[in-house]
């Protein structure tokens, strides 16, 4: 199974050259805008996130890819849980990243609403609750994938500017903070690691199903 999670790693490089470039970005808007870091620092995951399942989506049901997969002495079975821990450590390690960029900044007054481990534990949720969601649809039918694809990615075009529009970026931004606020005491993290623990084992035996019906 590491071996296929190396495959996911090499053809999807290129994603994440480009979310480390986004995270320098996103630490020199923040010095520009120091009470807006943490919108924007979910803003610029939930893009990383998007291009992640973007790049899953398209070889969950390829053709050619999954030929070549099941020719292997591999099971349908570790081929999707292969994708799905790719996804959900690409979750983890973003988050990891733009927690400990949003720590380091706050030394030049950049100014968190919560610590950083709590950041980084909102962060991760929000990627791995995504792909356990969205997963399944990717194996079920490539139509419904891009049909959310593509309305997530409108969402993420226009959004962030009605968002920034009157007192609406501030009331986010305190949101965001009340939700970090719910997950500093212990009873917060522990309720939400059980759901997610939940939803992933659910998800991932309904693409397990969907996949081992498929022809190819």
């Amino acid at each position: 199974m590491l071996q296929l999670m190396k495959k996911e790693i090499l053809t999807t490089a290129w994603v994440h050259l480009v979310a480390l470039a986004m995270g320098v970005g996103l630490a020199a808007v923040c010095l520009f805008e120091p009470d807006n870091a943490v919108f924007m620092a979910m803003f610029t995951y939930i893009m990383y996130t998007h291009l992640v399942f973007n790049q899953c989506r398209f070889a969950a049901v390829n053709r050619p890819d999954n030929l070549l997969l099941n020719s292997l002495p591999v099971t349908r079975r570790q081929v999707v849980v292969a994708k799905y821990a790719y996804v959900f450590l690409s979750a983890v390690l973003y988050a990891a990243y733009l927690s400990l960029l949003l720590a380091a900044l706050s030394l030049f007054g950049v100014r968190l609403t919560m610590p950083a481990h709590i950041l980084w534990l909102m962060m991760a949720a929000t990627g791995v609750l995504y792909h356990i969601l969205l997963m399944p649809l990717s194996y079920m039918s490539p139509r419904y994938g891009t049909w959310v694809s593509m309305a997530l990615y409108l969402a993420i075009l226009i959004l962030p500017q009605r968002l920034g529009k009157g007192n609406a970026g501030s009331a986010i931004a305190a949101f965001l903070a009340r939700v970090g606020a719910l997950l500093n005491a212990w009873t917060g993290p522990a309720l939400l690691v059980v759901v997610v623990i939940a939803l992933a084992a659910m998800s991932v035996r309904i693409s397990q199903n969907i996949y081992r019906r498929a022809e190819f």
